[in-house]
């Protein structure tokens, strides 16, 4: 029994000090909101305030003398690094959640705390894409050759759905810890996700079986080609962040940006296959939707959908 007494107190004396360390844990986290909002307050501050220094300057500056023409030029520069020091602060404080994430996830705060999370979400985000992409192609491929069960392409095109629902969710959170993902791109997803649903209950018909071939065809090589520019990408990013060219929380994209180097020119062969292909995709589906015996809607939705991302987005992603 006094080996038991010794167990108890034992236990007794670390939990009292367990809740200890948690009512301090408490108290940190309260006293770590309270700073994060009087930071957010001063960032708002402080970037009327770099405002109302450079319009100052502006009235200034035409009637400066030589001299204080330079002391403007280093106030300048002082202001824009000043600038980018507030978007880095405000990059690693909670935001509230816009719109797509209210509605899918609620108040829930998605923000992180430290770079090393937020570095971490990216590449969890990047091994996922490349991952499930590389899954996806070999399923398209084995549906190209094996097509006569048709509960495997509706769990193909259900997993589509889900892949791209999935990323767009994703791409949110990191929008919402600094990653400088353009509108765009997020659009381009929400709208492969809307072709996955039309051809989920595209029902089985002449008009299906037409395309079908085809458009597995298309998911295996363009999957293909995704996986090619990322292992490229990947690459260039890693050396760019290296230089400071790039921010760390830059993602891999479908088609050329600016940042990449002129060593591209082996995956451009592919890049710019899988955008005629993409065309081409379009033509078919208009070809199919004017014949007589056409008579689904998704045929027509699929042509609009396929044909408007497709042909302006590879301009688009120059920018």
């Amino acid at each position: 029994m006094n080996e038991m007494n010794e167990l108890v107190a034992k236990f007794e004396s670390e939990f009292s000090a367990f809740e200890k360390r948690y009512d301090d844990y408490t108290e940190l986290s309260g006293k770590i909101r309270t700073q994060q909002n009087a930071c957010k307050r001063d960032i708002k501050h402080y970037k009327m305030y770099i405002k109302m220094l450079h319009s100052k300057l502006a009235k200034i500056e035409p009637i400066a003398s030589q001299e204080e023409q330079l002391q403007i030029s280093l106030m300048r520069n002082s202001f824009e690094d000043k600038w980018l020091t507030l978007r880095e602060v405000e990059d690693c404080l909670p935001k509230q959640n816009g719109l797509y994430l209210r509605i899918i996830l609620g108040p829930v705060d998605v923000s992180f705390n430290n770079k090393q999370d937020k570095f971490e979400y990216k590449n969890n985000y990047e091994n996922f894409k490349i991952t499930v992409s590389a899954i996806i192609s070999l399923f398209a491929l084995f549906l190209y050759f094996f097509n006569s069960i048709s509960l495997l392409d509706s769990i193909f095109h259900l997993l589509i759905v889900w892949y791209y629902c999935t990323l767009t969710i994703r791409e949110r959170i990191l929008m919402q810890n600094g990653s400088r993902i353009k509108g765009w791109w997020a659009t381009y997803h929400f709208i492969l996700t809307v072709e996955a649903a039309v051809m989920l209950i595209w029902p089985s018909s002449r008009s299906y079986s037409e395309f079908r071939d085809q458009f597995m065809f298309y998911s295996f090589y363009i999957l293909i080609v995704q996986c090619m520019q990322y292992y490229y990408q990947m690459g260039c990013l890693y050396k760019l962040r290296a230089l400071g060219q790039r921010p760390s929380m830059d993602i891999t994209v479908d088609g050329y940006m600016t940042w990449m180097s002129s060593r591209l020119s082996f995956v451009l062969v592919f890049l710019l296959s899988a955008y005629a292909f993409q065309i081409y995709n379009a033509y078919s589906l208009y070809c199919i939707a004017k014949a007589p015996y056409c008579q689904e809607w998704q045929v027509t939705t699929m042509t609009l959908d396929v044909e408007y991302p497709k042909c302006a987005i590879p301009f688009s992603e120059v920018y």
